[in-house]
């Protein structure tokens, strides 16, 4: 799975939290950020907390291949990865460009 090309992410969510997606958006985008910061400056285990955190909040909104590709994220950071984490990153960076939320009813 290679989100690193710009392609539109079609997501379908309750109609009920489609008004919360900005704060989603929002939200995801300072955790990156951040986690990214964690990353360079070796603070793997803040990098975990962070991202099991951000997981949860893509998978309550059904953004699932956001949550793939932060599990792929954690196993680089376990294996000692840094570069490989950090070109997923970006890939998730490149996915919050793109995302399309849209409403199922």
């Amino acid at each position: 799975m290679d989100f690193s090309e710009k392609k539109i992410n079609i997501v379908f969510i309750e109609s009920a939290l489609i008004d919360l997606v900005p704060i989603l958006i929002e939200t995801l985008s300072k955790e990156l950020a951040d986690m990214e910061i964690l990353l360079r400056s070796g603070k793997l285990a803040d990098l975990q907390d962070l991202n099991h955190s951000s997981r949860g909040a893509a998978l309550t909104y059904g953004f699932d291949d956001y949550a793939e590709i932060l599990i792929v994220v954690k196993k680089a950071v376990q294996c000692g990865d840094r570069e490989g984490a950090r070109s997923l990153l970006g890939q998730l960076r490149n996915m919050l460009g793109t995302v399309e939320f849209r409403s199922l009813e």
